[in-house]
């Protein structure tokens, strides 16, 4: 059996998207501890937070920011937000546009 090169190139191309179909679904695990990634649904500056739509669980997740850190955002941007607990409040550490 012989394999063109339009074959490769075909078998490639689904391969590729096979990959990009199914790699947000596991963002966040591959993103490590206290890392959360998805879509900004709401930047309130006066409550200094940010809640996303995590891309992993299909649930948003809201986090206590500095108004420096919410600089820049708007809606619909996907992110990158590494956070810690404290009483209960999840804390961005730090919020990286992708």
């Amino acid at each position: 059996m012989v394999i063109t090169a339009k074959a490769t190139r075909v078998l490639a191309a689904v391969i590729l998207s096979m990959t990009l179909l199914v790699l947000p679904a596991f963002a966040c695990e591959l993103a490590g501890p206290n890392v959360h990634i998805g879509e900004i649904k709401a930047i309130d500056p006066a409550q200094r937070s940010l809640t996303i739509l995590d891309r992993q669980m299909k649930k948003p997740f809201t986090f206590l920011a500095a108004p420096e850190q919410l600089k820049g955002l708007s809606p619909g941007q996907l992110v990158s937000v590494k956070y810690s607990e404290m009483k209960g409040q999840l804390r961005a550490e730090e919020i990286k546009p992708l």
